[in-house]
């Protein structure tokens, strides 16, 4: 009996003990995600479903506020559909670079992983690792390990010393499989 009590355990804390993987090895996300914008001293918020198969397919259907939901954004390269559930109308448009704030990040993210180890070790060790790309600093708040993966579930953004952005991040399912059709409008 002490023997089986015993091989329960040693299972039990291999599973619970497995290696943290990087986030550069993530190949689909789907979560939900808080933002808060600032602009001009006023801010305006969103709940939006966000589904990412790496590199450069995104799509993002807010559910909040009310007056938008429904509203789908997909990204594909560097091109952005758009539905508008009120007119039932479809258009496409060349994405600006500051536009989406979530996917830029997971982009910085990913590319830092693979290029530079020590915030490689740093990251995988669930330290807040604050991240610039020119004048623009990521600074994750609260990690989380979810599927031995740190996820930044907290972050926010700058621009310069000027925060323009607060992302929550909740729900996250990591490399499940996500339909292509999913992104067709």
């Amino acid at each position: 009996m002490k023997k089986f009590i015993l091989s329960i355990f040693f299972i039990i804390c291999s599973f619970s003990f497995s290696e943290v993987k990087n986030i550069s090895e993530i190949k689909t996300l789907d979560f939900i995600v808080k933002e808060k914008v600032f602009i001009n001293k006023k801010s305006d918020e969103k709940v939006y479903n966000i589904k990412y198969v790496v590199p450069d397919l995104l799509r993002k259907e807010l559910l909040e506020p009310e007056s938008h939901k429904g509203e789908v954004f997909v990204y594909v390269d560097d091109m952005k559909k758009t539905y508008l559930p009120v007119f039932d109308e479809i258009t496409e448009d060349k994405a600006s670079p500051e536009e989406n704030l979530v996917i830029d990040t997971i982009v910085l993210l990913q590319n830092k992983d693979r290029k530079d180890e020590k915030f490689r070790k740093l990251y995988n060790s669930g330290k807040l690792v604050r991240i610039r790309n020119d004048n623009v600093i990521i600074e994750p708040q609260k990690m989380e390990l979810i599927d031995n993966y740190y996820i930044p579930v907290s972050i926010k953004i700058f621009d310069g010393d000027v925060l323009v952005a607060e992302l929550k991040i909740e729900n996250v399912k990591i490399n499940t499989k996500i339909d292509r059709k999913e992104f067709e409008l």
